[in-house]
């Protein structure tokens, strides 16, 4: 993202948010916990870890080290946008209208919905700052979750590896998805407790949708033809 700005009036009177060109460039997305269900419909849920705190975060994969495949000239071909896409060219500000953008999101320009109405924001500013309050109450909700998972030692590295037909291969690094054999000899105690807060279900839901790679590698052969591509798990050392 670049330098963000104050969302003004003024300024940017005739700047208009066009949801359908949202997630283009975005090879990732991070997810707040109840969205989990909805992405994985199409696309592989897994964490990452945050170099600053250490502490893990929910986030979809979109892309196989190239460009989101699931954001295209005609709009986003999924069943369900994650919330940190849809508002990717938004965040919270304080003062003025209590949004700052980013001017080059290819959300933002000519298209859509106006974001001024006369001198001041239009409605769809207010509605666009409490999804944005929400998704970060999400996204805390999330880091919860991710961190029971990783207090009852249930992640495990997630090592994948693109390979072409050329033999070049390129790894993506820094994953994390369930460790299943961990899941499975969870004791009795531990079990009901990540029951009481929901996080077995989810749990049950991100290893499932580890799965949904191949989904990313049908979209990458479909979107170039010519860039034979296989993707590889590769087991813990």
């Amino acid at each position: 993202m670049s330098a963000l700005v104050a969302l003004d009036p003024r300024r940017h009177r005739s700047l208009r948010f066009d949801a359908a060109a949202a997630g283009r460039g975005r090879a990732i997305a991070q997810l707040g916990r109840g969205e989990i269900a909805l992405a994985a419909c199409d696309m592989p849920l897994c964490l990452a870890k945050d170099s600053g705190t250490g502490r893990f975060n929910l986030v979809a994969l979109m892309a196989l080290g190239g460009d989101n495949l699931f954001a295209g000239a005609a709009g986003f071909h999924a069943t369900y946008m994650p919330q940190a896409v849809l508002l990717g060219a938004f965040r919270l500000a304080e003062g003025g209208t209590g949004l700052a953008i980013d001017p080059t999101d290819a959300a933002l320009g000519a298209r859509g919905a106006a974001l001024v109405d006369g001198e001041g924001a239009a409605p769809l500013v207010a509605e666009l700052r409490g999804a944005l309050q929400r998704l970060v109450e999400d996204v805390t909700a999330a880091r919860a979750l991710a961190d029971a998972l990783a207090r009852h030692r249930l992640l495990r590295a997630w090592r994948l590896v693109l390979r072409r037909a050329d033999a070049r291969e390129h790894a993506l690094d820094g994953l994390y998805t369930i460790d299943e054999a961990a899941l499975a000899v969870l004791d009795d105690d531990a079990v009901a407790a990540l029951h009481r807060e929901g996080a077995l279900a989810a749990a049950a839901v991100i290893a499932a949708s580890r799965h949904q790679v191949e989904r990313l590698r049908q979209l990458h052969a479909a979107a170039n033809p010519d860039d034979r591509l296989t993707v590889h798990e590769l087991a813990d050392d």
